[in-house]
């Protein structure tokens, strides 16, 4: 029997680790990005499931990586949010439009307190209601979207 040289067993050992290891363009999450997911998402999933990508996808994680970097640019991490300013808030409803056009269009099912509470945890009432499951733009899912939104603030 032909037992394979060392260079030739090197070479199919080095194919092997390359293979099984997903080729990443998206470096991972430094400390800054982790901390921005968990303030605003609660974890990679949270975020993830939003966008409607799989957290055991590392594909998906990598469109993940990007869209957050992405958003993070777009709203400088070191901003402080003043929910008493009218302006920012406006800035930040705009935003929310441009980057995702669905993400305020369940608003009129909510009150405002619920909004508040819904901005605080999720950022905008369509990744609250996609969060659980429900569309936006359905009428009985935002109004089922609505009862969990009570539950979840008398809890």
């Amino acid at each position: 029997m032909a037992r394979p040289n060392m260079a030739e067993s090197r070479a199919q050992n080095n194919m092997k680790s390359q293979s099984s290891k997903p080729s990443t363009s998206e470096p991972p999450y430094t400390a800054t990005e982790k901390e921005w997911l968990k303030q605003h998402w609660g974890d990679e999933f949270h975020f993830l499931q939003a966008y409607g990508l799989n957290i055991y996808k590392e594909k998906d994680r990598e469109e993940g990586r990007s869209i957050a970097r992405a958003i993070i640019l777009g709203e400088g991490v070191d901003q402080e949010d003043d929910d008493d300013d009218d302006a920012g808030s406006e800035n930040s409803f705009l935003a929310d439009l441009e980057a995702d056009p669905m993400s305020h269009l369940a608003d009129r099912f909510f009150d405002e307190a619920q909004l508040d509470w819904i901005k605080k945890h999720y950022r905008h009432s369509a990744n609250f209601l996609l969060s659980y499951g429900f569309k936006p733009f359905d009428d009985e899912d935002c109004k089922q979207g609505v009862k969990v939104c009570r539950s979840l603030m008398a809890s």
